[in-house]
């Protein structure tokens, strides 16, 4: 997806992306929407070096002490990485090591902003929508007729807080927050979500 950091970090790894996503830019995705997603996947997104020290060192322990796979404690930057590079599977010490060096070079080659733009232009949200913009349409096209054809916003602007955190929350586990499928989960999931918003002071 990114062909200038693939020259840019050559040996540490190269992001690709074969999916056929439609793209919103920053300005295009509700301001609720990002914060939903920050406050749930990652508090500290515009204060860290794009790694979570803590979360490695964990993950270096389960993988060594554990018998298992590492997971969680990861930050948006590193999530985009494992995403893009296809190691959502691959989850040993090495590769999570690996995931953390690339995302602290992103971080220094581009701006959080933009970091954030791509990861929520790829992150899947479950029922075939990869992408803010195609869950928006799927999940709330409904209450925003004609969101995203010619002359109308986009669906990702249109969101409100309440659809912006119920999004966010699915991100950990689409099918398990699928609101048509999990109703009682995913109200609780998105409720979550509304509440770090609220401690976060994203919402009063």
């Amino acid at each position: 997806v990114i062909a200038e950091v693939g020259r840019a970090l050559g040996p540490i790894g190269v992001l690709v992306n074969n999916q056929n996503l439609v793209f919103v830019p920053y300005q295009e995705i509700a301001p609720a929407m990002r914060h939903a997603i920050i406050a749930i996947e990652d508090r500290r997104f515009y204060t860290n070096s794009g790694v979570d020290i803590r979360g490695i060192a964990r993950a270096f322990f389960n993988d060594v002490f554990g018998g298992g796979g590492t997971q969680g404690g990861s930050t948006i930057t590193q999530q985009f990485v494992k995403n893009a590079t296809n190691q959502q599977n691959n989850r040993t010490v090495f590769e999570k090591l690996r995931e953390a060096a690339l995302a602290y070079h992103l971080t220094r080659k581009w701006t959080k902003e933009k970091i954030l733009t791509q990861y929520l232009n790829t992150i899947y949200f479950g029922r075939g929508a990869y992408g803010i913009q195609a869950a928006a349409r799927i999940y709330f096209g409904a209450d925003h007729p004609l969101c995203g054809t010619k002359g109308h916003p986009a669906c990702a602007s249109l969101l409100t807080p309440v659809e912006s955190a119920l999004l966010a929350g699915m991100v950990a586990n689409p099918s398990g927050y699928d609101p048509q499928t999990r109703w009682r989960y995913a109200m609780a999931r998105r409720n979550t979500v509304l509440q770090k918003m609220v401690e976060q002071h994203y919402l009063s």
